[in-house]
């Protein structure tokens, strides 16, 4: 688990850098990554965080400060067609499976608030735990735009790439 969380911290220092390849890119085309917390209340401590999510019309809650799935736990992301625009679905390794399937059974009335970086930094959604995840599967409509969307997945996929090169 810790090499997980160098890794990815040697990847968010690579969104600094950039990269050059015949043209310049900017930081963060590369690689994305992705946080996801799970809702709790305003304890006042440091393990309490604020967030606030939609940002058209946001409302505010809080999360625990430590996510409970990362980067490291995908093994693919996919932009698919849904009802009236595009999802996301993030399909868990073995180990993210397992997580998120203990997190929903347990959690279940809770908000997941995901949070990802790439050419920016936000919330992307915060679906509400309704059913256990026994597939290691979480489709959610973000709030990005579908250029941003594409932009997720290449970051993600290069990501998850990377880690599994590095494993």
């Amino acid at each position: 688990m810790f090499k997980h969380y160098l890794l990815a911290l040697a990847i968010v220092a690579s969104l600094g850098m950039g990269c050059k390849t015949g043209k310049d890119k900017k930081p963060g085309e590369n690689y994305a990554l992705i946080n996801i917390y799970l809702e709790q209340n305003n304890d006042g401590t440091k393990f309490s965080k604020r967030v606030a999510m939609y940002r058209a019309d946001p409302f505010i809650f809080y999360v625990n400060s430590k996510p409970f799935l990362d980067t490291a736990d995908l093994e693919r992301v996919t932009l698919m067609e849904a009802r009236g625009g595009f999802a996301l679905q993030f399909q868990f390794n073995r180990h993210g499976t397992a997580v998120l399937e203990s997190f929903t059974t347990s959690s279940k009335g809770k908000r997941m608030a995901i949070f990802c970086q790439f050419t920016d930094a936000r919330m992307l959604a915060a679906p509400m735990i309704t059913t256990r995840k026994t597939t290691g599967i979480l489709r959610f409509t973000p709030d990005c735009s579908r250029e941003e969307a594409e932009q997720i997945v290449t970051g993600l996929t290069n990501a998850i790439k990377e880690i599994q090169k590095n494993n």
